[in-house]
């Protein structure tokens, strides 16, 4: 290893490092989770016509008790005739408002005989009725580039008849996990020997944010070297597990720098996966450790915001949350430790055994950074959080 940096010069070093992929277009169908890579634009006023927001009667203010029912207005229907005096529109939720009306009361404050309504509610001008633009006017910037894509941005791009949106081409990732300790999932493991539960892991956090191909390699560097270069010629980052530490048949570091030089860091001041490396490529390349827990805490911290990077969106800032229960930090290292947020909304520290403890993390579902500090965290302490999904 290197000299140690602290978490913050190595996040920092990983930002300025990476460049954004290229865009492509996708059916709106299948951007759900893409970032986008246009603005859209509110191609008319919104809402475009005066909305009535409630069922019931519209009608030129007036201080009536009664009015006669001219006939019902429902949504999508053309606007209707002028209405004469002391007559009113039964009308629906999302019509028109027509133009010689400015009053709605709902259903709940009238009674209907006879095709005569009478109020007993509160007549007010404006009252129930989504007046053209005050939502947005046309021209407006309605989600900006830069979005990752969620359900109602869908909705406003359908609003606007966006069929195809311009994004960040999905990262394709090479995942190469290592060690001649770990056999295949289905396998029965000899007393010296462990499943393999790294890949999956990391399979899983990676499904939401890129196409991924993922080797599993034993302790040989020939063959790491080999699945390297097919990764290095074509795919946007790869992400290595294992081996990056100082054992003797730890090869990665060799492998990676014979093909793109020094790392622009190896170590970081941090428990767990203190030995996280790093190299700036073409392609970007991380080498996590290959115990569990780091592997958790190194990919969260570092390579989900790099995912974001790497397609065009801004890394989601880290928000505070309140410690459930009091903590003792390292006095020099910052602590990377999965908690889940219980119903309060405060963070649960989950600390494991060691950093192969990955039993006691179980139900984690965010990542807490603990600064260095000589103190005791008392409960309450809000400190920084990552969710395992961005």
């Amino acid at each position: 290893m290197n000299a140690l940096i602290p978490s913050s010069e190595a996040t920092a070093r990983i930002a300025a490092a990476l460049s954004v992929l290229s865009v492509e277009t996708v059916p709106l169908r299948a951007a759900i989770g893409r970032v986008l890579r246009e603005n859209l634009v509110a191609d008319r006023p919104l809402p475009p016509y005066r909305r009535a927001t409630m069922d019931g009667i519209a009608f030129r203010f007036a201080p009536v008790n009664s009015v006669r029912i001219a006939g019902l207005h429902a949504a999508g229907d053309p606007p209707p005739r002028p209405l004469l005096e002391g007559e009113a529109w039964e009308i629906m939720t999302g019509a028109q408002v027509p133009e010689d009306c400015d009053t709605l009361v709902p259903y709940e404050e009238v009674t209907i005989n006879d095709g005569v309504a009478t109020i007993s509610g509160e007549q007010a001008p404006g009252r129930f009725i989504h007046e053209v633009g005050t939502d947005a006017p046309e021209g407006a910037i309605l989600v900006a580039e830069g979005t990752r894509l969620g359900a109602m941005e869908i909705a406003i791009a359908a609003s606007i008849g966006m069929e195809e949106l311009t994004v960040s081409q999905r990262p394709r990732v090479t995942l190469l996990t290592t060690g001649d300790e770990a056999v295949p999932v289905n396998a029965i493991p000899l007393p010296w020997q462990i499943r393999r539960s790294n890949g999956p892991m990391l399979e899983a956090l990676l499904s939401d944010h890129a196409e991924v191909l993922h080797h599993h390699l034993p302790d040989d560097e020939g063959q790491l070297g080999a699945s390297v270069d097919t990764a290095l010629a074509s795919r946007d980052l790869i992400v290595l597990c294992g081996g990056i530490s100082k054992g003797k048949r730890d090869h990665v570091r060799s492998v990676i720098e014979s093909r793109l030089g020094p790392p622009v860091f190896h170590g970081v001041l941090q428990r767990p996966g203190k030995p996280l490396a790093f190299w700036a490529g073409p392609p970007p390349v991380f080498a996590l450790p290959g115990n569990p827990v780091s592997v958790l805490a190194t990919f969260v911290h570092y390579v989900l915001p790099a995912l974001s990077i790497l397609q065009g969106c801004d890394p989601a800032t880290r928000p505070l949350s309140s410690l459930s229960s009091s903590l003792d930090p390292h006095p020099s290292l910052t602590w990377l430790l999965p908690c889940r947020i219980n119903s309060k909304g405060e963070a649960v520290p989950l600390p494991p055994h060691n950093s192969g403890d990955f039993v006691s993390v179980a139900g984690a579902t965010h990542l807490l950074e603990i600064p260095p500090g000589p103190a005791t965290l008392p409960a309450a302490t809000m400190v920084s959080t990552s969710s395992f999904r961005v």
